[in-house]
C-alpha cells in the first residue's frame, strides 16, 4: 500500500525528525556492530593458552620448545647447523644469541629487529631481500619469550650459558 503525502497531516515535524534520526542511528549501530564482529573474528587463535600455574624448569623448557617450533624454527633453524654470521641468526651454539642479554632479546622479539637489526645487516653485508625480524607483540608474551629463551639455552655450551648469565647481570 502506497501512502499519499496526506499521511503527514497530524504528524509533527519533531516526530518525523526523531524517526529519521533513529533510522540513521540504528543503521550506524548495526554497521559498527558488524565491523566489530568482523575485526574480532579475524584474529588467529593462539596455539595453546599460556600456562597459568608456576612451571618447573622442565615444563618451562617444554613450553618454550612448543612456542619456538610454532613461531621461530622456520626462520632461525634448530639445535644444530648454522653459523655466527647467519641472517636470520641461528640461536644454537653456532650462533651469537648468547652474546645478548635476555632483556634485549625479549624486546627484539616483542618489537622486531629495528635499528639493531639494520646495523647487523649492514655489518654482515646482508643481501637485499633478506627477511627482517617481525614484531611478536600481541602474539607472544614476555613469559612466552622467556620460556623460548629457556629452551634455546639448552642448545648452548656450559661456557656460553655462563657468559650470557654474566651479560644478563651487567645489562638487565
Amino acid at each position: 500500500m502506497t501512502r499519499s503525502p496526506m499521511w503527514l497531516i497530524g504528524h509533527s515535524t519533531h516526530a518525523l525528525r526523531t524517526r529519521a534520526a533513529w533510522g540513521w542511528g540504528g543503521f550506524l549501530i548495526l554497521a559498527l556492530s558488524l565491523l566489530l564482529f568482523l575485526a574480532c573474528s579475524q584474529r588467529e587463535a593462539p596455539i595453546r593458552e599460556e600456562p597459568t600455574k608456576v612451571l618447573s624448569s622442565q615444563e618451562r623448557i617444554s613450553w618454550g620448545e612448543q612456542l619456538y617450533n610454532a613461531n621461530c624454527l622456520s626462520c632461525h633453524g634448530g639445535a644444530t647447523g648454522g653459523s655466527m654470521m647467519d641472517i636470520p641468526p641461528s640461536h644454537n651454539s653456532n650462533g651469537h644469541t648468547w652474546h645478548h642479554p635476555d632483556c634485549q632479546l625479549v624486546q627484539t622479539v616483542l618489537n622486531g629487529s629495528g635499528e639493531m637489526g639494520e646495523m647487523m645487516r649492514r655489518m654482515m653485508d646482508a643481501p637485499e631481500g633478506t627477511p627482517r625480524m617481525p614484531a611478536f607483540k600481541g602474539t607472544l608474551t614476555e613469559g612466552d619469550i622467556m620460556a623460548i629463551l629457556a629452551y634455546i639455552k639448552t642448545w648452548w655450551t656450559e661456557e656460553q650459558r655462563h657468559s650470557q648469565a654474566r651479560v644478563n647481570e651487567q645489562s638487565c
